[in-house]
């Protein structure tokens, strides 16, 4: 909207730096004033259409295009975070460990005699909460097996990991335990390894349980002895893992989305007075390949205005937590978009992005496994990815009731006008655009302060609106600017010019909305005369 006050200083600047056309102004009328100028400037043409009006905005991080109306539209595009499935998911370190006894008593048998016992245990993994785990296949990852015996006798054990499989056959450790020989242990890599925790220790359909299958044989000699209480005792660690993917159900966890701030520096180019858009949006776009949906709470989203005021956004979107869809086991390895939109029929977002924010808080609580999606079987793999963005929509679909902007810009003209002793122009505006403008013109000196003000007056005038919403003519306006010697002379030192433009959709004091169609034009015709003294005398 800068562009607009560009326009009219682009008026100005250009008509008080004299020029040597000295026939093109004989005869011009001015109203009641006329001249026999010495000096004159050409007229000269400048048409905007809107969107070169509004085009300085993107600089402001703001894209200006059209919507499928031709209403000139600014976007703001921002990548809020990405999720990856090692930050969300991390599967826990794993101890597990039993023993298992004689269950007889043998004393110095005639003959060597062979005692031998075989249990199936059944362990639950360790989790951070309601995870269940039916499988998980191993990037990496450490296995330890440690076993010990109280035995009198030698022991030859086997342990069968029913749970841990690698090219469809299950890890098998086996070794012997010598009375008084210490311990064994054997440390295995978890590369290509896959557990399984699909069922429990009677066959049935179960998650997240562990199997291992112990025998051993107790070698019992003439010359030893073995009680009831005498144990085999195993442990066994899985620590450090990683996974190419996990099946089963990772329970309710919640994602880190939040905190995220969303700049919006375009709204810098506005100062008091008011302004009212009727139809922005807020989208956010989620792009999952997790095999789980999310739930989403935007309790925690609010604007933050220019002057600091907190405004929460409100309304059905935040009473009602939204669910973000998941792709299918079918469809491990696809991405599924879920878009989620904050417009002005489920949330007050228009008051939120009227209050010319310039940042919106977002605080968006993210949670896997809602209750409203209802059971879903879950999977992870180590490409699952959670993209959120935002884009903010915002259609110049408004109300502008004495919008105040202004900019600041160099004014290198002074030496110019030495010889100038009166100066009068005049601007033609040719207005298609429903907002009309005031301009007041300060001219500064280098240490900043004003040294001549031109007062406020209407450059342009805002076209009537009919019925369909477009303006139904062009308006006309003229103004006249006369400066006289003094006047001249005040603004000679002048290194910058402040615009201060006041800026009024049509009818906006009766709360209409106007819209700005992209084909709409605002053309200035200039017109410019000058009194100087002329140096005769060949100098």
């Amino acid at each position: 909207m800068k562009q607009i006050l560009i326009a009219c200083l682009v008026c100005f600047v250009i008509a008080i730096i004299p020029s040597c056309n000295v026939k093109y102004f004989e005869e011009t009328e001015f109203g009641d004033i006329i001249w026999d100028p010495s000096i004159a400037l050409p007229i000269g043409e400048i048409t905007y259409t809107v969107e070169e009006l509004f085009d300085e905005l993107n600089d402001a991080g703001a894209n200006v295009g059209s919507n499928d109306e031709n209403v000139i539209t600014l976007t703001y595009q921002e990548a809020l975070q990405s999720q990856s499935a090692s930050a969300f998911l991390a599967v826990l370190d794993q101890n597990f460990g039993a023993s298992l006894s004689a269950g007889v008593n043998l004393s110095n048998p005639a003959v060597t005699a062979t005692i031998s016992a075989s249990q199936l245990f059944e362990f639950d993994l360790s989790q951070r909460g309601a995870e269940a785990y039916d499988s998980i296949f191993f990037k990496s990852g450490n296995f330890n097996f440690t076993a010990s015996s109280d035995f009198n006798a030698q022991i030859n054990f086997t342990a069968t990991f029913i749970s841990l499989e690698k090219n469809n056959t299950p890890l098998v450790i086996s070794g012997s335990l010598t009375p008084g020989g210490g311990g064994f242990n054997q440390a295995e890599d978890l590369s290509d390894f896959i557990g399984l925790f699909n069922e429990d220790a009677s066959g049935n359909p179960s998650s997240s349980k562990f199997l291992i299958r112990l025998e051993y044989d107790a070698i019992v000699t003439p010359t030893s002895s073995i009680t009831a209480t005498d144990r085999l005792t195993f442990s066994l660690g899985i620590a450090n893992t990683t996974f190419k993917s996990v099946y089963g159900n990772v329970g309710n966890q919640a994602l880190a989305v939040n905190f995220q701030v969303v700049n919006l520096d375009f709204f810098e180019n506005f100062d008091a007075g008011n302004i009212r858009f009727d139809d922005p949006r807020i989208k956010f776009i989620f792009d999952n390949s997790f095999g789980f949906p999310l739930g989403i709470n935007f309790q925690e989203v609010a604007a933050v205005s220019e002057t600091g005021a907190i405004i929460p956004l409100q309304g059905s979107v935040v009473n009602n937590q939204q669910v973000i869809v998941a792709p299918t086991v079918a469809q491990e390895g696809q991405i599924v978009r879920t878009e989620i939109e904050l417009n002005r029929t489920n949330s007050n977002i228009n008051d939120l992005i009227s209050s010319k924010p310039r940042k919106v808080i977002m605080e968006v609580e993210a949670e896997s496994n809602p209750a409203a999606a209802g059971g879903v079987y879950n999977f992870v793999n180590d490409e699952s990815i959670l993209d959120v963005q935002i884009e903010i929509e915002i259609p110049l679909e408004l109300n502008i009731n004495a919008l105040k902007a202004e900019e600041v810009v160099d004014f290198g003209n002074g030496s110019d006008l030495e010889e100038a002793k009166r100066l009068l122009f005049r601007v033609i505006a040719e207005n298609e655009l429903p907002l009309g403008g005031l301009v007041e013109l300060q001219f500064r000196d280098a240490q900043g302060n004003v040294i001549y003000t031109l007062d406020e007056r209407a450059v342009f005038t805002a076209a009537p609106v009919g019925a369909n919403g477009r303006t139904t003519e062009v308006a006309e306006s003229t103004f006249d600017i006369l400066l006289e010697d003094a006047d001249i002379r005040s603004i000679e030192s002048a290194t910058s010019i402040n615009v201060i433009a006041t800026l009024t959709t049509t009818d906006a004091q009766q709360g209409a909305g106007v819209k700005f169609f992209s084909d709409y034009e605002l053309k200035f015709r200039l017109a410019v005369q000058a009194d100087v003294e002329v140096n005769t005398g060949g100098n």
